[in-house]
């Protein structure tokens, strides 16, 4: 059951830090999303935290395995 509880909590993590990272390559490869956020740059930094934070959680969740 624990491994099963880890593999969820990895796999949600991952899929944030995937999706954020798939929103800030759009942002900064095109102008596509710039009508409807026009601070792209606090969209940026949103972005960049959310996949920081996705990553220090795979981090520590890899340790407890």
């Amino acid at each position: 059951m624990r491994e099963k509880f880890l593999l969820a909590s990895v796999m949600h993590f991952a899929a944030v830090k995937s999706r954020a990272e798939a929103n800030l390559e759009a942002y900064l490869s095109s102008s596509v999303g710039v009508g409807e956020h026009p601070d792209l740059v606090q969209e940026i930094i949103e972005l960049t935290k959310t996949i920081v934070e996705a990553d220090e959680a795979l981090k520590y969740l890899e340790k407890k395995k």
